[in-house]
């Protein structure tokens, strides 16, 4: 099946990537035995691949876009990617409450993450038309109080400005290392890439 290759980001020496199948299905490229993609992945952003690959089966909600890549071959480049991904794939529009089913929690720092005691969303990775601009501060960008970590692969910019098309992601489940048994797992909220 053919996949536009939407998104790279970091982790560690590792790639994340991201895909939007021929039937409109957001796909998570692992490899075969359910790892990231390595440093040096040639799945580039834009690029459009015949991915042969199996749904992951021990896959934790809401990671449901895992899949197993068992083979590859690159066919082309997707022109004009932002208007595709308009034209194909969901698109949340408006203020950050719209984000993931509107289960999205914040920090006292503003840190957005679900969890299980809140309510799982349907996906773990999405578009979104931002309502207003977001600002770049250190390793985040900001809506009003709230953060996005950036966790992709561009090289950052300034500014988003109100109307750019935005990859929101939550990142694996995770809790501090040490942290008290009652506190609960949890997806953070990240920005994984833009399209002007």
């Amino acid at each position: 099946m053919n996949v536009i290759i939407v998104s790279k980001t970091r982790m560690g020496a590792a790639r994340c990537v991201g895909g939007l199948a021929a039937n409109n299905q957001s796909v998570r490229l692992l490899d075969v035995n359910g790892h990231n993609q390595p440093g040096n992945t040639p799945f580039e952003i834009g690029s459009v691949w015949d991915l042969q690959f199996v749904p992951r089966q021990d896959c934790r909600p809401p990671h449901v876009e895992d899949v197993l890549v068992t083979g590859s071959v690159r066919v082309g480049e997707q022109a004009n990617l932002r208007q595709y991904i308009i034209e194909h794939a969901p698109v949340w529009n408006g203020p950050i409450d719209v984000l993931f089913d509107g289960l999205l929690e914040f920090t006292y720092n503003g840190r957005g993450y679900i969890s299980e005691s809140t309510g799982l969303p349907a996906v773990s990775t999405g578009f979104w038309l931002s309502d207003r601009e977001l600002t770049r501060n250190g390793g985040a960008y900001v809506y009003d109080y709230r953060q996005l970590a950036y966790v992709g692969a561009a090289e950052p910019v300034d500014a988003l400005p109100a109307g750019t098309l935005i990859r929101v992601s939550l990142a694996r489940w995770w809790r501090p290392q040490g942290a008290n048994p009652d506190f609960e797992e949890r997806c953070y909220l990240q920005l994984s890439g833009w399209y002007l």
